[in-house]
């Protein structure tokens, strides 16, 4: 296959990602997740996206599972629960945007879903949107992935995840993990891929083989691994480092923000200031000092976002990302004239 990844830290790429890596994947999400020709998935990933292909797709195929592909390329998260429900799935992975969607839905509260293992993947899942899972006892973790490797990694069960909600566990059979001196996740495994489509002078490689993945990790003293940050997203401000990740949780917390995204822009006297785009609640008229007041309550006061800017709704990509780069060139050029939120 050829994927592009997604393009939120520079322009899409040709991810050659072959037969063995296919495979690889397959076997290993097999043996660790202990998938079965009983079990049975939803894919709600369009099939360009090696979410869509790998995280269950050719697993299931490969041990004889049931797949059971969309009517639509349009997520509609009514219709995801009824098909849930419908076809006895056992296994469903949605980005964090879709499993909000889902847990939103007055279907969530009628319909039984408690024979189904959610993941969550493509990035990390709010603890509010988590807990409403949990809160039914509905089995759920926290995966990570991406294009060039895998992308299935790391597994934690469902009973361990409700304590370690920021976790993804440890890293699966076959695949090795270290972190770079600055925190980069470092992968090497049979499910890598081989490079990038016409780029052969780009190496994404360390001399001794691993993945440089760009994304920033901890170990914590038990050997599960939790995800910080895009290394290029994170903010250096006045000397400090800010996750842009942590502050973002922060803002979706408080009760009139409906989404949040914070990145990092030149500043003369900070090095980077600290801005965030976010969208207000229907019904809330908070201003931008009510905001920071707030946060104040919950973060040190360097990772308080300079500017809060209102708008009617925050760019994504097709599956749900926040593309940080175009956020920081729309902010440099017109300050997101055509979307802000006047009101």
């Amino acid at each position: 296959m050829i994927l592009y990844t997604g393009g939120t830290t520079g322009p899409p790429k040709g991810a050659m990602v072959h037969e063995g890596s296919i495979l690889w994947n397959a076997i290993i999400t097999v043996l660790s997740w202990g998938l079965t020709k009983n079990d049975c998935t939803l894919v709600s990933l369009p099939l360009y996206h090696t979410g869509g292909w790998n995280v269950l797709l050719m697993p299931l195929l490969l041990v004889g599972g049931r797949v059971v592909l969309p009517e639509t390329d349009k997520f509609d998260p009514d219709w995801t629960i009824q098909t849930l429900a419908r076809e006895k799935c056992t296994i469903y992975m949605g980005v964090p945007t879709m499993l909000d969607a889902i847990s939103k839905s007055p279907l969530f509260d009628k319909v039984d879903l408690s024979h189904v293992l959610f993941i969550d993947g493509g990035g990390p899942l709010l603890p509010s949107v988590a807990k409403r899972f949990i809160d039914k006892n509905y089995r759920i973790f926290q995966g990570y992935g991406l294009t060039e490797a895998g992308p299935n990694n790391f597994y934690i069960s469902p009973e361990r995840y409700r304590n370690k909600i920021m976790s993804v566990g440890k890293p699966l059979l076959f695949v090795e993990m270290k972190l770079s001196d600055d925190g980069e996740l470092l992968i090497k495994g049979p499910h890598v891929f081989k490079g990038y489509w016409n780029r052969p002078s780009e190496n994404p490689f360390t001399s001794d083989g691993y993945l440089k993945t760009g994304d920033l990790f901890a170990i914590d003293n038990e050997g599960d691994f939790s995800f910080l940050d895009r290394k290029k997203d994170m903010i250096k401000t006045g000397g400090e480092n800010v996750y842009s990740t942590e502050v973002e949780a922060a803002l979706k917390e408080l009760p009139y923000i409906d989404d949040a995204a914070v990145f990092g822009v030149p500043d003369e006297h900070w090095g980077e200031a600290v801005v965030a785009v976010v969208v207000r609640k229907p019904g809330f008229k908070v201003t931008e000092d009510d905001v920071k007041r707030d946060l104040k309550k919950i973060l040190a006061s360097y990772k308080v976002p300079k500017r809060i800017i209102f708008v009617r709704e925050i760019p994504k990509t097709q599956i749900g990302k926040i593309s940080k780069r175009e956020l920081r060139e729309r902010y440099l050029r017109d300050g997101f004239k055509d979307v802000l939120d006047t009101s």
